[in-house]
């Protein structure tokens, strides 16, 4: 393999790992801010449960921007284009 395609496969490698992890962490992430608010009393002025309850949108929209992110950098790179080419 060309010294180049190593960066560029690194990348996708990388992206494949976040979105994994970011899968299998997920459950404990959506069980603590399911938790979160009635076990410190949150709920006390309008709008905190709301905001608790946007924890989980906001988790799995960064781990698909970082995770495909990489992966399109990645490819780009291996096809010619992008930051990354070679």
């Amino acid at each position: 393999m060309q010294s180049h395609m190593k960066g560029q496969m690194t990348a996708i490698i990388m992206g494949v790992i976040i979105i994994v992890v970011g899968l299998v962490l997920e459950s404990t992430i959506l069980s603590r801010a399911a938790t979160a608010g009635s076990d410190v009393k949150i709920g006390s002025f309008a709008g905190a449960q709301a905001l608790n309850d946007l924890v989980p949108l906001v988790y799995n929209a960064a781990i698909v921007i970082l995770g495909v992110g990489l992966i399109g950098l990645g490819s780009l790179g291996m096809i010619g284009k992008g930051p990354m080419k070679g």
